[in-house]
């Protein structure tokens, strides 16, 4: 049986491991994990992505809670590592302008969306974001302490997404209020391409 609040703490414990020593380790080793882990958070296309990518899992139910998102992780951080060899990758860009306004919409279709498709969809946009990412990467970086600072950034979104969606869960009728979220991220990701 799926327990959130188990799952939840344990990640936490987990990050919080990591997150220290590669935090005490970043203050003298320029920039690396405190810019990666800020990074996700200063864009609005970037922050809406995964945030909805964590919103469908949660609201596929089952063992999309976990594979959903862990797709999107597993994509970025390979965008991230081809994105810090400058390997090029056509349509970076327009994938990620296109990711909230689709990843919105597959919210907003709600339990329609196929677990395949699903995973597909979030791991085909997390390829671009995790690219544009990586070539972003601040001069004097450590790239293997930037990329594990940005993966725990995109982790604490995540789970921020998986949190709301199981408080939500909570509540008698969480449907409605998911599809509104993927209504609120569609919107949003539609701006962002206009402007």
């Amino acid at each position: 049986m799926f327990r959130p609040k188990v799952i939840f703490s344990l990640v936490i414990v987990i990050l919080t491991m990591v997150a220290w020593p590669a935090a005490a380790q970043d203050i003298y080793a320029n920039e690396g994990f405190l810019s990666g882990v800020i990074h996700p958070f200063l864009g609005l296309d970037h922050l809406l992505t995964i945030f909805a990518a964590s919103l469908i899992g949660m609201q596929l139910g089952g063992k999309a809670q976990v594979s959903v998102p862990l797709a999107f992780l597993l994509f970025f951080i390979f965008g991230d590592i081809i994105g810090l060899l400058r390997v090029p990758m056509p349509w970076v860009e327009p994938g990620i302008a296109l990711s909230g306004i689709l990843l919105g919409l597959a919210l907003l279709m709600g339990r329609e969306v196929p677990l395949s498709f699903a995973q597909a969809l979030v791991g085909i946009f997390a390829l671009f974001h995790g690219h544009a990412h990586g070539a972003e990467i601040p001069m004097g970086a450590n790239p293997v302490w930037y990329t594990l600072g940005i993966s725990m950034g995109t982790v604490a979104i995540m789970l921020f997404g998986g949190a709301v969606a199981w408080y939500l869960s909570l509540i008698e009728t969480p449907k409605p209020l998911l599809r509104g979220l993927g209504g609120i991220i569609t919107s949003l990701g539609l701006l962002l391409w206009l402007f």
